[in-house]
């Protein structure tokens, strides 16, 4: 819709204000319509581009100020995207078919479900985990700045299981990845099976649909020790609570004092800031799997706030 047509169904300009009110406004009601109307359906142009645009429309100029000022005032703000997984139809079906099987389920369900996820943590790599309180205009002073080189440095992979109260240890993978046999000798052999069989008979087995939990030995392995398995539908980061407990110990690892700055130290501190994890907070996210199922639910199977 072009400019003089949006300001012709308008017909509500206000090029000025009152008097006394302070200094005159350069744009109309129909202007700043028309700006956030811009702005909504290309959502990528910055403020200049939503300038030049508007001066070719209506012949006038207004600044790159004027025209933040107005996407503000239309709560319109300038953010990063959120970054998700790709999804496909089949995915997004498999989601949605997943939260809609477990959406009843009651906390004593969930009470009966180990998870289980791996995560990796890079050295100089979880500074962005960390909030500074600043005031404005001092984003670039020492006490708000973070030093770090573009290389990410060495990283450790993990894994870990979680219940309501309860978890394993942390296992930390020597090599760097996981192969199919170390699952099983490493994660499966030493960790689960003696985990699952002190949570009882009802006690549910649910893995992250990784590549390596997907293969034939690992289920011969849990069929074998006669262990209810339960998948996560693939792409699913949301619907996984442990991805929430990673997030955790990245804060806590980047809010030390003194960061690790060799692998050495980030197995420590990882290792450390595991045991130190406060049990309640691991029971809160299994506790949002009602909600997280909703959600999905919701958003029909795509991607959520989780």
């Amino acid at each position: 819709m072009g400019y003089h047509v949006l300001l012709g169904e308008l017909r509500d300009q206000n090029a000025s204000r009152r008097r006394g009110s302070g200094r005159r406004r350069i744009t109309t009601t129909a202007d700043d319509r028309y700006l956030l109307q811009c702005a909504r359906r290309r959502r990528t142009l910055t403020a200049r581009q939503l300038a030049s645009q508007f001066s070719a429309a209506a012949g006038r100029h207004i600044s790159r100020q004027t025209v933040s000022s107005r996407l503000h005032e239309g709560g319109l703000f300038a953010r990063r995207p959120v970054v998700c997984v790709p999804l496909s139809p089949a995915h997004v079906r498999a989601r949605l078919h997943w939260a809609r099987e477990h959406c009843s389920w009651t906390p004593e369900q969930w009470g009966h479900v180990l998870f289980t996820d791996g995560s990796r943590f890079n050295i100089q790599n979880d500074f962005r985990r960390a909030m500074k309180w600043r005031e404005p205009g001092i984003r670039y002073r020492a006490p708000n700045i973070v030093e770090r080189d573009h290389y990410r440095g060495g990283g450790l992979l993990v894994s870990a299981e979680i219940a309501t109260n309860g978890r394993t240890n942390l296992y930390v993978f020597a090599g760097g990845s996981v192969t199919v046999v170390g699952y099983c000798d490493e994660i499966l052999h030493l960790l689960v099976r003696s985990f699952i069989a002190a949570m009882g008979t009802d006690a549910i087995f649910m893995d992250d649909n990784a590549n390596p939990h997907r293969a034939r030995l690992v289920r011969s392995y849990l069929d074998s020790e006669t262990i209810q398995q339960m998948a996560l539908p693939a792409r699913s980061p949301d619907l996984n609570p442990t991805e929430h407990v990673w997030d955790m110990l990245g804060r806590r690892i980047a809010g030390r004092s003194v960061p690790p700055g060799t692998l050495h130290e980030l197995q420590q501190a990882l290792l450390q800031e595991w045991a130190l994890l406060p049990q309640q907070e691991i029971n809160d996210t299994i506790a949002s799997m009602p909600r997280r199922c909703q959600a999905s639910i919701s958003a029909r199977g795509y991607h959520t706030r989780y």
